[in-house]
């Protein structure tokens, strides 16, 4: 028996010593060959193992490969797959014998694993397919175990290639070490490496990966730390048809941008300026449904400084809800990089400040502000209220501000305001609705205070499109002019356009404003009504239906300073520039009516004017009017667009003061009455002295009950027989005309009419009729208006009994017209004797000389020789002069012949005396007697 025990252990012994030394005796070749064979038909891949294959069977079986490769299928870029230094393993004897496998160790070194996925779809992970189990596979076996009491990665690296989205990944110089008694034992790993560059290290423990795997939660803890930021979890995870989580975090980088970099996330700023960012907070459910409250959160950078509590829930409809608050130092940093675009100057808005609650989705989330202060040298505000985030932002509260200069924040921030140089401090407050783009701010109480306005307004205004305006305006300025300037509105030199003042209802657009209930004074000009502006052509135009007060236009349709000052006689037509660029600073569609409307000299009464002002343009109607004592209606036509003003008129009169409207108009007041008044013209010229020496038209005037004032036309007549007595006695010297030529005589009418067609300035004296009960007065000649003088010749005719039936006052049958001439300032009347010495040449000859010779003799038969043209009678040869020579008298020099006309015209003119403003001429004093 002992015998029988000893041969049974010895078969055992030499077992044993078989078992540990056979693997020794069979040729390594051998394994390597059945290895890759094996391997092979597993993977449906070639396996080549480069190394020797090494074998051990204790103190536990063991196995190390020195090199294995791993190849690619056709159609991949790279030969192999897999790629590894060195492959070893061991797994303990005694738990093989209970059915568990305890491997005591697996070590991959030098490991190089290539993942990729080609355009197709195709991956190179796919192996071929498996050999299902046979369907009748006996009975099945006991249960099976496994441990890993180390299992182990050294330098190792992995990529993966997508070439369908061009995604790449590469962990590299990867070590790992991890451990796992049972699958319902702990799980320990701790990894490090870099992965895409960036280096990490991985603390993970997990109570029980068969639990996690079977749907109930397992303890969890998890460490990272890396050069992009450090994070945590402590609590559970369940895997299963929806993963969740449900524990404490922690989290925090200040690499922001490198971390947005590294995740592929592509964001419209650049998130490397937010600094350092810290979290810490609880997660709770499902991962598609994860709930995050944040204890804390902050951000902290020389950008802003933030902070958060509350929670976010990650679904298909993110939302968020908490506190947020905000600190930045420079809103325009802040700004260019929230996206918003801002001009560079626009940097003295200053800082922000604000505590918002916030609510919603979590793109496009509610907030409503406890506070949001700007403060900056541009700027003071501060709203609360509630503001809507998303594609667009809306507002929807209440704000407050203050602007010390209000022009250069709006060309800062890049916003084209009319007049913004002129725009100074203003103080506004109201209420705010609607989208950014598009805001209405509402119950607006504003005030302007500058140096070229000041304004205030109460009311509506919504920014959308040309923004609309609704409410109540003031606005005053007593440099209008710098403020047109401002506004870009060409002015030429004046002294018009000065200052104004508005009160006023307004409605419309920031281009197109109308004004209703509106008072309004310009240039001392004042008015209540409508009117309203347009800003959006090539020139502000004017419209308006306005009841004017004392209106003088003067100033912007005349010769500056000179429109005021009545016009003297004589001193001729102004040849100063007319000044006529306000016509062409804007245009104007103007109905006014007025109680007195003023033009230079003219004023007109009980006015009502329409008028339309276009590219310099200017029509003018007068429906009615009242000047020079009557009532007229007319219309006027300036035309500013060339180098060289136009203008036209036509005016209509009835009970017309002619004495008024000459006096006024030209200078002249010697005609008075009352009449019908028509005129009709067309010049053109840049000063009134070119524009009347181009004048051309129609003047036609009835009168009645007037006078030809300075000249007594039926005592001149009547001084015939002076004429005649004078021409018996003469001594032509003395013919007196100062009753019929002084300042107070005058020529009374009852009716006098006149037709004057006027060419090139002159008028020409197509009818004049003077008619009074015992004189007739048939004018013609011509009226220069352009020079200012006149040469008329008046025909008269006289009924001497009185009874209005006039004969022609007549010299020997021949008639004595009047000839007025000169310039207006020094007319000179004299009867004109030129037809009388035609005729006398004509009928009398020298029969008539002789016969006055031989009645009058001497002198005066010589003087009329003269006149008539006949020839003088010799004189009778003087005697012999027998004295002696010495005492005879030298003959006296023979003096020149005085004509008729230079006698009367001498005598007018002494009679005249200063009746035109000249004076007599000084006659010599007489001599002293010796």
């Amino acid at each position: 028996m002992k015998r029988i025990f000893l041969i049974i252990a010895g078969v055992l012994g030499l077992l044993v010593v078989a078992a540990l030394v056979v693997p020794f005796l069979v040729p390594k070749d051998v394994y390597k060959a059945q290895i890759e064979k094996a391997a092979t038909g597993a993977l449906q891949r070639d396996v080549t193992l480069t190394g020797d294959v090494k074998i051990s069977v204790f103190p536990r079986i063991a196995a190390g490969v020195g090199g294995v490769t791993v190849a690619n299928p056709e159609g991949f870029d790279r030969p192999y797959m897999i790629e590894a230094g060195e492959l070893r393993g061991s797994v303990k004897w005694l738990p093989l014998l209970s059915g568990r496998v305890d491997v005591q160790e697996i070590s991959f070194l030098d490991a190089n694993v290539d993942l990729h996925k080609l355009a197709d779809g195709t991956s190179n992970w796919e192996f071929g397919a498996k050999t299902e189990p046979d369907a009748d596979t006996g009975e099945s076996g006991g249960g099976f175990d496994a441990g890993v009491a180390s299992a182990r990665l050294k330098n190792a690296r992995l990529t993966y290639r997508d070439d369908a989205s061009g995604a790449s990944y590469e962990l590299s110089e990867l070590d790992m070490q991890a451990s796992l008694q049972a699958l319902d034992k702990p799980l320990d790993l701790d990894a490090s490496g870099l992965f895409q560059g960036e280096t990490f290290d991985v603390v993970l423990r997990l109570d029980s990966p068969s639990a996690m795997t079977a749907g109930t939660p397992a303890n969890a803890e998890f460490t990272l730390k890396s050069s992009l930021g450090n994070a945590s979890y402590e609590g559970s995870v369940t895997l299963g048809d929806a993963a969740s989580l449900s524990g404490a975090f922690t989290a925090g980088t200040d690499a922001v941008g490198k971390l947005a970099a590294f995740s592929g996330t592509e964001l419209p700023m650049d998130v490397s300026r937010l600094g350092k960012l810290d979290a810490k907070g609880t997660v709770s459910g499902p991962l598609d449904a994860l709930k995050i409250d944040i204890e804390s959160f902050s951000q902290s950078s020389d950008l802003a400084k933030t902070d958060f509590t509350g929670s976010v829930l990650l679904s298909d409809a993110p939302t968020i809800q908490g506190t947020l608050g905000l600190v930045a130092s420079d809103v325009h940093e802040l700004a260019k990089f929230g996206g918003v675009e801002l001009p560079e100057a626009a940097a003295p808005l200053g800082a922000a400040n604000l505590k918002a609650a916030i609510s919603g989705d979590l793109t496009a989330p509610q907030m409503v502000f406890e506070t949001l202060t700007l403060k900056g040298a541009l700027i003071d505000a501060n709203y609360t209220g509630g503001m809507k985030i998303g594609e667009a932002i809306s507002l929807d509260g209440k704000f407050a501000a203050t602007l010390p200069q209000a022009g250069d924040l709006a060309t800062q921030l890049g916003l084209d305001l009319p007049a913004s140089d002129a725009l100074e401090r203003v103080e506004i407050k109201g209420a705010l609705t609607g989208a950014l783009d598009a805001l209405k701010l509402s119950a607006l109480d504003v005030k302007h205070t500058g140096a070229l306005l000041k304004a205030t307004y109460a009311g509506e205004v919504g920014l959308g499109g040309d923004g609309r305006v609704t409410g109540r305006l003031t606005a005053s300025s007593d440099e209008l002019r710098a403020l047109l300037e401002a506004a870009d509105v060409e002015m030429a030199p004046g002294e018009t356009l000065a200052a104004f003042d508005v009160k006023s209802a307004v409605a419309g657009s920031f281009k197109k404003l109308s004004l209703t209930d509106l008072t309004l004074t310009l240039d001392g000009i004042t008015g209540t009504g409508t009117a309203g502006v347009d800003l959006s052509g090539e020139r502000p135009k004017l419209t308006g239906n306005l009841a004017m007060g004392p209106l003088d236009l003067s100033p912007f349709l005349g010769e500056g300073d000179q429109a005021g000052k009545p016009k003297q006689a004589g001193t001729g037509w102004s040849t100063e520039p007319l000044n006529l660029g306000g016509l062409n600073a804007v245009d104007a569609d103007v109905q006014i009516t007025t109680s007195a409307l003023t033009i230079g000299k003219v004023k007109l009464t009980d006015a009502a004017m329409s008028t339309r002002l276009d590219k310099g343009v200017l029509a003018a109607d007068l429906s009615r009017f009242k000047a020079f004592g009557g009532d007229w209606n007319g219309k006027l036509g300036v035309n500013a667009q060339g180098a060289r003003p136009a203008l036209d008129f036509t005016m209509n009169g009835s009970g017309v003061g002619m004495s008024s409207l000459l006096g006024t108009l030209a200078g002249f007041d010697k005609l008075t009455g009352t009449g019908g008044f028509t005129v009709t013209g067309a010049a053109s010229g840049n000063s009134m002295n070119d524009i009347m020496n181009a004048l051309d038209g129609k003047v036609t005037t009835n009168l009645t009950d007037g006078a030809l004032k300075g000249l007594n036309v039926a005592q001149l007549v009547r001084s015939a027989s002076s004429l005649q007595q004078a021409l018996a006695s003469g001594n032509l010297s003395n013919l007196d005309f100062s009753q019929a030529l002084s300042p107070s005589a005058e020529t009374d009418f009852s009716s006098f009419d006149s037709v004057l067609t006027i060419t090139d300035g002159v008028a020409n004296v197509d009818l004049m009729k003077l008619i009074n009960p015992v004189l007739g007065i048939d004018g013609s000649g011509k009226i220069n208006l352009g020079g200012q003088a006149l040469d008329l010749r008046l025909a008269t005719s006289i009924d001497k009994a009185g009874t209005g039936s006039g004969s022609v006052v007549q010299l020997n049958g021949i008639p004595v017209p009047v000839r007025v001439s000169g310039s207006w300032s020094n007319l000179k009347v004299s009867p004109d004797t030129s037809g009388i010495q035609a005729a006398l040449k004509a009928e009398l000859g020298s029969k008539l000389k002789d016969q006055l010779s031989d009645r009058i003799g001497g002198d005066a038969g010589d003087i009329l020789g003269t006149v008539l043209g006949v020839p003088a009678t010799p004189a009778t040869p003087p005697a012999p002069d027998t004295a002696d020579p010495a005492t005879a008298q030298p003959e006296p020099e023979p003096k020149a012949p005085v004509t008729l006309e230079d006698a009367a015209e001498e005598a007018a003119r002494n009679a005249l005396g200063d009746l035109f403003g000249r004076k007599k001429k000084e006659e010599p004093a007489p001599a002293e007697p010796e």
